[in-house]
């Protein structure tokens, strides 16, 4: 069995094995996968019976990897399945473990076979999408407070347009997003917020191959913010990445709501990805009162 390099072109080929998957984390959706390939990890995959088993390796230093849980429509893959692959193939790690794998064949179970390690930058941030579209009750005052300066300063004056991406407008996003990092400064530009703006471009340019939603808000004739999400499964979509200038005071409150009303309506759960251990990204993701939180959890051989 060899792994090929996952690319942009896979995505129409993998799509069906993704129909029915269960996995709760957001690094389960098929255009994230594909966004985030060739960013700090090479994400690389390989079908097996049937399912699709993807690993990550590192770019600069290929010996240290790890897969994932294998991708299946018929449902998970028991511990042993999961030991044998790994064994085959030289890997003595999966990540991204969800709490509902442990759950569904029982933590015993699995530690027989593999030592299992939380996650905890991993762990995902899941809402109600009725309650980020609506933003009622006391806990989201401040946020209402902040989309109505918004719309008073903006709206009013006629300042602003509201659109749906697609591939034909995608390239202003692209715009939107170089303005973006030059708010933040070079002494505040990190390693892995580069690593983002190299996915989030990635799923720009591969909008309609990789069947992304997404939202744009121009002011003044130029995006000052996005939004781009898609399926994860049939009860939740995921937001991947929603960029908004910090220059202008409730525009990112407003688009966020307007993520939630636009781009999902009938959804019932929102995934906003994890806060990969930044206190900052915790905070403001914690602000948004999350309905429940998934744990995300790495099993190593024994």
């Amino acid at each position: 069995m060899d792994f090929d390099l996952l690319k942009p072109e896979h995505y129409s080929r993998l799509k069906p094995f993704f129909s029915a998957q269960s996995q709760p984390l957001s690094a389960y959706s098929l255009a994230s996968l594909i966004s985030w390939s060739q960013c700090i990890f090479d994400t690389i995959f390989a079908l097996v019976d049937d399912a699709v088993l993807f690993g990550e390796r590192r770019m600069d230093d290929p010996e240290r990897k790890h897969l994932l849980l294998p991708v299946c429509p018929n449902g998970p893959k028991p511990p042993a399945w999961l030991k044998d692959r790994a064994a085959v193939q030289g890997f003595r790690e999966y990540h991204l473990v969800p709490q509902t794998y442990l759950d569904g064949f029982g933590l015993a179970e699995v530690e027989k076979l593999f030592k299992v390690v939380e996650e905890t930058e991993y762990e995902d941030y899941v809402y109600r999408a009725a309650h980020l579209a609506e933003l009622l009750g006391r806990d989201y005052a401040k946020k209402r407070n902040l989309v109505r300066q918004f719309e008073r300063e903006y709206f009013e004056s006629g300042r602003v347009r509201v659109d749906v991406t697609t591939p034909a407008n995608a390239g202003a996003c692209l715009d939107c997003l170089d303005v973006w990092r030059s708010e933040r400064g070079g002494k505040d530009w990190s390693g892995l917020l580069e690593c983002e703006r190299q996915a989030t471009t990635k799923a720009l340019r591969n909008f309609a191959v990789c069947e992304f939603q997404g939202l744009m808000v121009a002011i003044d004739g130029k995006v000052r913010g996005f939004g781009i999400g898609s399926r994860l499964r049939d009860d939740t979509w995921v937001l991947h990445f929603e960029k908004a200038s910090d220059q202008v005071k409730g525009l990112y409150q407003y688009l966020d709501r307007e993520c939630a009303r636009r781009l999902f309506p009938g959804v019932t759960f929102l995934n906003k990805e994890s806060d990969m251990g930044d206190p900052g990204l915790a905070k403001a993701k914690q602000s948004y009162r999350p309905a429940f939180r998934v744990k995300s959890y790495r099993l190593e051989l024994r």
